[in-house]
């Protein structure tokens, strides 16, 4: 151990909160370290000047007047601390995002022809939509003509099913 190690056990070596094995080798080394034997003087003395100090009791009449002291009103104050949450600033950087393409479609000499597109999209995407739920009804009507036959074939494949139960 160091010099810096041993005199961070010498305030509890004062106050003797050191267990035994501890005390005895900082007891060693203070016979052969003139420095640490000084550190531990001048903490003696420091101690020793503490303990003379007096207490000092509080007159009732300056703790009557310390308590009537009125304490300042609360103010009503916004707290926007939360703004700055790491958790939250993915969010508002979508928003400003959000916000900026709304500015920019609200302030847009194209606007009209912006709303076409958007319009036209939107009918092409529900018309996809539709033919794509038209197919899946014939497919559904066709396959239900062959259910029987796929239930029959799929419980002959299935190695758990057990053909006595039929």
């Amino acid at each position: 151990m160091t010099c810096k190690d041993w005199e961070a056990l010498l305030p509890a070596y004062l106050d003797q909160d050191l267990e035994s094995g501890r005390r005895s080798a900082l007891k060693a080394h203070l016979l052969a370290c003139p420095h640490c034997r000084q550190m531990l003087g001048l903490l003696r003395d420091v101690k020793n000047s503490l303990q003379t100090i007096p207490e000092v009791e509080v007159s009732p009449e300056l703790r009557r007047r310390l308590l009537s002291i009125p304490r300042p009103k609360r103010r009503f104050r916004i707290n926007l601390d939360f703004l700055v949450r790491p958790a939250l600033q993915p969010v508002l950087a979508a928003a400003a995002l959000f916000l900026t393409l709304v500015s920019f479609y609200a302030f847009s000499p194209q606007r009209s022809t912006i709303n076409k597109t958007v319009e036209r999209q939107l009918h092409l995407g529900y018309h996809r939509i539709s033919k794509l739920y038209t197919q899946a009804e014939s497919l559904a009507s066709t396959l239900l003509g062959y259910r029987d036959q796929l239930l029959v074939t799929l419980n002959e494949k299935n190695p758990l099913f057990d053909k006595e139960e039929l």
